[in-house]
């Protein structure tokens, strides 16, 4: 394989001679353009293809389409292959064709060559999108030991015709890339309007923490080092926080149009996630992994009156297999349970030490759902009970109360863990609180819902 191996790592775009001149007017007419750039990837057409942006910013080309450059380029640096591209991503595997490290060092049994579409794209060998398809793009970072092994990440939707100009994008992974929404169908209605209390970032600056791409498309742990490092978190500790922060300012006291950035980003995110949980996708819960994917869902479902995205919590239970379950679809579901007596004188299969006085006990355990043997009824037993679960739960758990969700969320324990979680005696107030404000509003309006 011959990739160049200039601006493999960290480079701004390399397309200087082709600048990405609209053609056309804003009164209606197409726009063509010959290059096309988002968050520092561009994709570079044989020719100007009309182009335009769906609601959240992210691009779309009418075809037929040929693209002979993609920027940063692919390339093979030190026997590893960095900045590569992928179209209509399978959210069911891990397999993936960003970059061979992609999941750490000596994790190149999971690249798939073939998945990596950027391999030697040029003009004699231009990259064909067909209607429907989503080209993802990624540049990769240096280090490949530590997550994330990626910088930035975006995505090129081929559409079949012009859509709406408020349309949103369709899903970037494998699946019905139809357009359904449209940011005129919001209702902000269904918003609340709660008083700040505490001290509250700009809902601005929270907005512009969903403006990339959220490249999360392996259904393991492991997801985490393909995050990429300038579009989101990759830890689910802190996308459980930053999905709750969102949550919460949705349901602020502002003027709508205040909200309307961040509820689109939002909701774009929730199209997202929907399409890769019915794609295969699934976030289990492994200590404090796997956070915060679900309420996006709901959200969307709740402003779009989307009874798919509303039916998911009915859908996909996360339930032990020794319970005649199939494990976990949503870290918070999967790691939260009632202490159930499942034998004589047994409770929990007979894991985690619990006893006939915890029965019926609102509880969490470090991967429930797939591996109830690592339960621990003791607070003292696992670290990730305060470091890294329910300490970034509250905001997204009184989002769901605020907006009347918990029916559609379906799986109590975890509102009532969450409850039980916030009563406890803690060291420290980061245990109870990954986010200060968080606390503080729920200390508020919790007694209210």
């Amino acid at each position: 394989m011959a990739f160049a191996l200039s601006m493999a790592f960290d480079g701004a775009p390399a397309t200087q001679q082709a600048m990405a001149i609209p053609v056309g007017d804003p009164e209606g007419l197409p726009v063509k353009k010959r290059v096309v750039e988002r968050h520092g990837i561009e994709w570079t057409f044989d020719r100007a293809c009309v182009v335009g942006e769906f609601c959240n910013g992210d691009p779309w080309v009418l075809g037929p389409v040929r693209i002979v450059a993609i920027s940063p380029q692919c390339a093979v640096v030190d026997g590893r292959v960095v900045n590569g591209s992928m179209v209509d991503p399978d959210p069911s595997t891990e397999a993936q064709g960003f970059d061979s490290h992609g999941y750490g060092e000596g994790t190149g049994d999971r690249y798939v060559a073939r998945l990596n579409v950027a391999r030697d794209v040029s003009k004699q060998r231009p990259l064909r999108l067909l209607p429907g398809q989503s080209l993802v793009s990624v540049a990769s970072r240096k280090q490949a030991k530590d997550p994330p092994v990626l910088r930035s990440a975006a995505v090129l939707t081929r559409v079949a015709e012009r859509p709406a100009p408020d349309a949103f994008r369709p899903p970037y992974v494998k699946g019905d890339k139809a357009v359904q929404h449209r940011a005129a169908d919001l209702d902000f209605r269904v918003l609340r309007r709660l008083r700040p209390v505490g001290d509250l970032p700009l809902i601005e600056a929270v907005a512009a923490r969903f403006e990339r791409l959220w490249l999360d498309t392996a259904p393991a742990w492991v997801t985490r080092y393909m995050h990429p490092l300038e579009n989101m978190p990759d830890y689910g500790r802190d996308i459980g926080a930053l999905v709750g922060s969102a949550g919460l300012m949705l349901n602020l006291d502002l003027p709508k149009a205040r909200k309307r950035e961040l509820l689109v980003r939002f909701v774009q995110l929730g199209i997202d996630n929907h399409a890769k949980l019915r794609a295969g996708c699934r976030w289990r819960g492994l200590g404090g992994h796997g956070h915060g994917r679900k309420l996006p869902i709901l959200v969307a479902g709740a402003v779009l009156h989307d009874e798919q995205m509303l039916a998911i919590g009915r859908e996909f239970v996360s339930k032990p297999k020794q319970a005649g379950g199939d494990g976990g679809y949503f870290a918070e579901d999967a790691e939260t349970f009632y202490v159930e007596r499942t034998g004589d004188d047994e409770w929990n299969w007979g894991y985690g030490n619990y006893t006939a006085r915890d029965e019926g006990l609102p509880e969490w355990g470090f991967a429930h759902a797939d591996s109830p043997e690592r339960d621990d009824a003791s607070w003292e037993g696992n670290p990730y009970r305060r470091c890294c679960t329910a300490n970034a739960w509250a905001a997204q758990c009184l989002t769901a109360r605020v907006m009347g969700l918990v029916d559609a969320w379906h799986h109590p324990a975890w509102f009532d863990y969450v409850d039980r979680y916030q009563q406890v005696e803690h060291t420290e107030a980061w245990h109870r609180s990954w986010v200060d404000w968080h606390a503080k509003m729920w200390a508020a309006y919790r007694p209210n819902y």
